[in-house]
């Protein structure tokens, strides 16, 4: 089948783009001397985690026990959840999930570490742990200094975990408009992650990784000192937040929605079979002034504004020759957020439909 044979909305990705982005990642990596575990809330699919394994990656990164779920279910392995299981019924999956899988869970307060020493204990396990530290972005994780010596300290008192790492997520990096910028908070990221293994090994913790990094900075990881591990994940399809952060090209971008002209109401308007309930509201418009998506081979079509099951587009005259029944592929602002829309993604090579792919992890958000 070729892919404009696709009913519509449905999410296409390019087979060789997918593969080159995570080999150039890998590579990456490997030259600067540290491990890839790439996160896969971006594609939520074993398919590919199994790619990333294979190409070199130490693991792979999730943010929900739902994912982390999915992926052992497939038997991916080993599985870092860089989130709070907060509550009795998450700890309860949790110490099911460690009997079938390699897992390690990232904690920032006492409350989550606790919960998991005692269902550890009740488990007979001893569960590994790390310790996300906040490197300025306002998110979760423990201020660095003297609030992460308290929680160590109280962490120290625990049985049944085990704290082996740190990690930290410098998201200001997307607020950057340069790679002066960029490499700065890499810099410091690096060195707010070094400094809390360096203070938790102080006190006889045995710190054996030091993760950081995302798909913006993660080009520049041979300027992280002391990182162990980096975990990008949006590199493997990229969208136009990542082309805004130059992350990647958009020649590179491996996802694009496939949706169909339902309407022409006016002469510089059309609106397509696609609104916020596959490219989500989330992200800023694009970097090139297209608008909330990128019309391949359309560039100077704006796709102005979304519903929840319209997209609307402005022509240009040299555009307004579009017909109700065309086919246009965007590439959406945040891919992440598609990829949770739907069920499957179709894998092409060329024009040509290879397989379309279930992807698992959807919806898994508890």
């Amino acid at each position: 089948m070729f892919k404009q044979e696709l009913d519509t909305p449905c999410i296409l990705v390019d087979e060789d783009k997918l593969k080159n982005n995570i080999v150039r990642v890998q590579r990456i990596a490997d030259e600067a001397g540290i491990a890839l575990r790439p996160h896969a809330k971006t594609h939520k699919t074993p398919q590919i985690a199994r790619m990333q394994l294979d190409a070199g990656a130490a693991g792979i990164t999730v943010a929900k026990l739902g994912e982390a779920e999915a992926m052992a279910d497939a038997g991916i392995s080993p599985i870092l959840i860089a989130y709070p299981i907060i509550g009795r019924f998450k700890l309860e999956r949790l110490m099911r999930l460690a009997a079938r899988a390699t897992v390690t869970v990232a904690v920032d307060s006492l409350e989550a570490a606790f919960g998991i020493s005692e269902a550890a204990l009740n488990a007979g396990i001893v569960m590994p742990i790390w310790v996300e530290i906040d490197p300025g972005y306002g998110r979760a994780g423990v201020q660095p200094g003297e609030a992460l010596i308290r929680l160590g300290n109280e962490l120290g008192k625990l049985c049944g975990v085990r704290v082996t790492g740190v990690l930290v997520f410098a998201g200001q990096s997307y607020d950057e408009d340069n790679d002066e910028g960029r490499i700065r908070v890499a810099k410091r990221e690096a060195a707010i992650a070094k400094e809390a293994a360096d203070s938790l090994l102080g006190l006889g913790f045995p710190i054996e990784s030091v993760s950081a990094g995302s798909t913006p900075v993660s080009r520049f990881a041979s300027v992280m000192e002391g990182v162990t591990e980096m975990r990008p994940g949006t590199y493997v399809f990229g969208d136009l937040t990542q082309v805004k952060a130059k992350a990647i090209g958009l020649e590179q971008c491996a996802l694009t929605v496939l949706a169909t002209v339902v309407s022409r109401p006016a002469p510089d308007r059309a609106v397509i079979d696609a609104g916020t309930k596959v490219f989500t509201s989330d992200g800023e418009d694009s970097p090139i002034g297209t608008g909330r998506g990128f019309v391949v081979g359309h560039p100077d079509i704006e796709v102005s504004w979304f519903n929840e099951e319209h997209g609307v587009l402005h022509l240009p005259p040299e555009e307004r020759g579009l017909k109700v029944g065309d086919k246009l592929e965007i590439v959406p602002v945040h891919c992440c957020a598609v990829i949770n829309m739907l069920d499957e993604f179709n894998l092409v090579a060329g024009d040509v439909v290879q397989e379309a792919v279930p992807i698992p992890g959807r919806g898994k958000v508890r």
